[in-house]
């Protein structure tokens, strides 16, 4: 039985100004040695079986040739289509720690680069002659097979030159594209284009390792995967909010790695010697030129106290260079954390508070903490009279800040119960029983909120203390994953899917989300965004008569089942505020009928494309179109004042 702590996690990868990546080396005997430990957890596949393989080698084509721009049709069938007694053959190398067959794919894919670079120089040659009226032409990436041509190669390669292109012109806001410009900027591209390659080039063992462990791994299911050391600093410093180094945001460009921002109270803000656009130019009197930006980003890295040295340029003419002695430490990226603000209403306010994702650092960084000085600060202005938490972006985080969060929210009760896979169940309750906050309460959702932010939204939606507002649906991520990402010193950076978890209520939000009371598109409302469309989701389930009353209390307010004797159904609370909900939802929606804004809103998000809003950036044309509000919380706090006159009444 796993008895760790696990975390619900959704990961997004984000690129800082420091990223972590310690020397080690795989070989071809922590395949299986890794993979077996991933199996002996994971909720349904146990074993490496036909199903795995077939996945597997579908999965590794697809982490090299995402756009379908590099193999052929005849090149990758072999692969796709294995018959019964290939598929033994992989499984009884995997057994005996040899991987000919993922080898021999490798080999395809090393021709394939080969081929796409003499391609590739001859449609950059043409993009540079043609100039810039190449950039009216329209560009499709879209493509539901493999190319069975040489020229079918040759024109997506073609095309997905002139997309990127297109897109760094748009991104510039250059006004006058010249050959000189166009050339630039492809030459740039090509650079990260062949360190890309340089991954399946190598010849290395422990690539090709961690190609075939990256595919094995998220064959299992969704959200089970394998991760670098680089990768794993990325994601342990999004969840932990916190990273060592000199506070300077970097960005690449094809005239140079710039500066784009400066953290608050970072050692580089507070020298007041580096600013924003300089030109980064040397690390330790070394010149970066030559090395590429994730390289770059390795030789930023170090331990607090460390000492590091910045060469920068104030202009690309100028060849005067600025060197900066800096102190690496602890940094918090405080713009990533919890934010809020109030409205009047009435003799008091109403609260809104943005909450960007569940983060802990193990210290005092976390977000019940925030939380807690947010609604402090609040209620310090004047008389808390309604809040609005808001999801809409918010893709998780930790398990233990999910149950906490909703514990400032209720005065005692069940929270989430998880469910592994050798049968074990854990409750989680709140055992303290102080609320921090027990007025109107809007969460604001959208099909972006994931994990952990779908705990909270539909355990307090059980609870009857909060109404959900949003999208039909959020996410529908219903899993649990046992992690060693935030182990700084573990041997092998993994997730695996080790359970579901269900609320108060018993339902599962896996693939159906969490259900809005009413009805508020946002953004997303267009998009196919969920669970569902995932490759290898868990299927959805719910708990039907298995909520247990003799429960053996253990740490942290959580309980483990010994007597397995059912008790009745919990059903999602009845309140007050679900009482209101047929005025409530009449109310809204009559306004978002009558408001201009949030019908032009809708219907941009439906398809109608004004000439105006494509030559203006996608900010101001909010702006202008839909009105300087965010028109969501906007409706959510209407919403809330529904609830303050319904319930005085």
């Amino acid at each position: 039985m796993i008895r760790r702590t696990v975390f619900t996690i959704t990961f997004l990868l984000t690129a800082i100004s420091a990223l972590a990546s310690q020397p080690f080396a795989l070989n071809l005997r922590d395949v299986r040695m890794t993979m077996d430990k991933m199996f002996s957890y994971h909720v349904e596949n146990r074993e490496f079986s036909p199903l795995i393989v077939k996945r597997s080698f579908k999965i590794y084509i697809e982490n090299f040739d995402s756009d379908k721009i590099y193999l052929m049709r005849d090149e990758v069938e072999p692969f796709l289509s294995l018959n019964s007694s290939e598929t033994s053959d992989v499984i009884n190398d995997y057994r005996h720690d040899h991987f000919s067959h993922y080898f021999h794919l490798n080999q395809v894919i090393e021709k394939a680069i080969d081929r796409n670079k003499k391609i590739r120089e001859g449609q950059i040659t043409r993009l540079i002659e043609e100039k810039e009226e190449v950039l009216d032409q329209e560009v499709t990436l879209s493509y539901p097979d493999y190319p069975s041509t040489i020229q079918e190669v040759k024109n997506r390669i073609y095309n997905h030159l002139l997309y990127q292109l297109k897109m760094h012109i748009r991104m510039r806001q250059e006004r006058v594209v010249t050959a000189e410009l166009i050339q630039k900027i492809l030459k740039h591209k090509e650079k990260k284009r062949v360190a890309y390659e340089a991954a399946y080039l190598e010849g290395s063992e422990h690539m090709l390792t961690l190609h075939i462990l990256k595919a094995m791994a998220k064959s299992l299911d969704a959200h089970t995967g394998y991760y670098s050391p680089r990768e794993a600093y990325s994601i342990r410093t999004t969840l932990k909010k916190q990273f060592s180094g000199v506070g300077v945001v970097l960005r690449e460009d094809f005239d140079g790695v710039y500066v784009s921002d400066l953290i608050d109270g970072g050692p580089a803000k507070r020298s007041g010697q580096i600013k924003v656009g300089d030109i980064l130019v040397a690390i330790d009197h070394n010149g970066v030129e030559e090395i590429t930006f994730e390289e770059l980003l390795d030789v930023m890295k170090g331990k607090d106290g460390a000492r590091v040295t910045l060469g920068v340029k104030r202009a690309p003419s100028t060849s005067d260079v600025i060197h900066v002695d800096l102190i690496r430490e602890k940094i918090t990226m405080h713009a990533e954390r919890l934010s809020f603000t109030a409205e009047p209403y009435g003799d008091g306010i109403i609260g809104k508070i943005n909450v960007p994702a569940f983060y802990d650092n193990g210290g005092k960084v976390s977000l019940d903490n925030d939380l807690k000085e947010a609604l402090k600060t609040l209620k310090s202005e004047g008389e808390l009279k309604g809040l609005v938490l808001d999801f809409r972006e918010n893709s998780g985080g930790f398990l233990t800040q999910a149950v906490k969060v909703s514990s400032l929210f209720i005065d005692g009760g069940l929270i989430v119960v998880s469910k592994y896979a050798d049968g074990e169940v854990r409750y989680a309750r709140d055992v303290d029983g102080r609320q921090f906050y027990n007025g109107p309460l809007v969460i604001l959702i959208s099909k972006a909120s994931a994990s952990a932010a779908e705990i909270v939204a539909q355990a307090l939606q059980d609870l009857g203390v909060a109404l959900i507002v949003g999208d039909k649906r959020s996410y529908g991520k219903g899993s649990m994953q046992y992690q060693t990402l935030t182990n700084e010193r573990a041997k092998a950076f993994f997730k695996v899917t080790v359970g579901r978890y269900y609320t108060a209520s018993g339902r599962s939000p896996q693939i159906e989300g969490v259900q809005s009371d009413i009805l508020v598109p946002t953004v997303f409302f267009p998009y196919n965004i969920g669970e569902k469309y995932l490759e290898f989701p868990l299927t959805n389930d719910h708990l039907s008569g298995e909520l247990f009353h003799s429960l053996t209390k253990i740490r942290h307010g959580s309980y483990r089942d010994h007597s397995r004797s059912a008790v009745p159904y919990l059903r999602p609370r009845d309140s007050q505020w679900r009482k209101m909900l047929p005025t409530l939802t009449a109310n809204s929606q009559e306004r978002i009928d009558h408001d201009p804004n949030f019908q032009y809103f809708l219907k941009v998000g439906n398809g109608y494309r004004p000439k105006a809003a494509r030559s203006s950036s996608r900010r101001e044309s909010a702006k202008k179109n839909f009105g300087e509000d965010d028109l969501q919380i906007k409706e959510s706090v209407e919403i809330i004042k529904d609830m303050i006159i319904l319930n005085s009444n």
